[in-house]
């Protein structure tokens, strides 16, 4: 018995897009923290940027927000560009991050005070809901809160100016499962249902099978895939042939060279028809080929494994 796996990268649609990225190149000194990234994210979709620690995310996020300039290749945000138009880019997309970077000493009600003398537009009725769904104290400094409700308090200041696009980096990380739990919920029921595109990034899969519509998996500063989530579920495969009695070593090895297979027991990528078709013409008495749609997980693993672990 032998597991092949093989899929597809699906495209995402050009027009409505919310983020346009192309041959995006950001550097650290001699460290290339983005390489040649290129992404589309359409407008309306929740938008799961997944990739292990150290892939980039963060690195693409801030460029995004023009917090500093690529070295090359250009990106637009809900059609502007984020070096020429940084401002108006902060002005419609809200952001928050797994850093805390609120002023501890404010109390809940002064800080919101503060952004909505900072913004363009504010909903203090939209701020004050969130902040009871929380349940985050009015008249307690920030220094007080805990890391969760700190999250909270960063989603309730960036939903507060009414925002086009909401840009999160890590939003759940480090967050207890009642938090992550309430914070998602506010993603999925609230936010994505009034039509507002979400990126967010993350490295918890669970985060993003709990609220993401579509997926872009990157590592080393490159986008390996992305597409619907349902779509990838189903164009990437898991093959399971079937023997009458043990194949010999060169037959498995063989499997590897199946059009669009990369490698047996790994991953593959391609046309999972033309797979499917060339397992059940194998020579070695083959009784039963079976397939199953990938796991995200799966996916994900056989995505951004190294070769040397493999």
């Amino acid at each position: 018995m032998a597991d092949v796996r093989a899929g597809e990268v699906a495209s995402v649609p050009e027009e409505g897009a919310a983020i346009e990225v192309e041959d995006l190149v950001v550097n650290y000194g001699r460290k290339r923290a983005v390489d040649g990234l290129s992404m589309t994210v359409p407008r309306g979709s929740v938008y799961g940027f997944l990739g292990p620690n150290g892939a980039g995310k963060t690195s693409t996020i801030k460029t995004l927000m023009g917090f500093r300039k690529p070295n090359g290749g250009s990106a637009k945000v809900l059609g502007h560009d984020v070096v020429e138009e940084s401002l108006e880019v902060r002005a419609r997309v809200g952001f928050a991050s797994e850093v805390n970077s609120l002023y501890e000493g404010m109390t809940v009600s002064r800080i919101c005070a503060l952004c909505r003398d900072l913004s363009r537009s504010w909903d203090q009725d939209l701020v004050d809901r969130y902040i009871g769904v929380f349940g985050l104290p009015a008249d307690a400094r920030i220094r007080k809160l805990s890391k969760g409700q700190k999250a909270q308090l960063q989603l309730c200041l960036a939903l507060g100016g009414s925002p086009d696009l909401l840009i999160l980096d890590e939003p759940t990380s480090g967050l207890d499962p009642v938090a992550r739990r309430a914070f998602l919920k506010v993603l999925v029921g609230d936010v994505a249902a009034e039509g507002r595109t979400v990126f967010f990034s993350t490295h918890l899969l669970s985060d993003i099978e709990a609220v993401a519509d579509t997926v872009g998996i990157i590592k080393g500063g490159k986008l390996l895939a992305s597409g619907d989530l349902d779509d990838m579920r189903e164009t990437h495969r898991v093959f399971r042939v079937v023997y009458a009695d043990t194949p010999p070593e060169e037959e498995v090895r063989s499997l590897q060279t199946l059009p669009d297979v990369k490698e047996v027991e790994r991953e593959g990528r391609g046309d999972v028809e033309a797979v499917e078709r060339g397992l059940r013409d194998r020579p070695h008495s083959v009784i039963d080929v079976d397939s199953t749609g990938m796991t995200l997980e799966d996916i994900f693993v056989a995505y951004v494994e190294d070769e040397g672990d493999r």
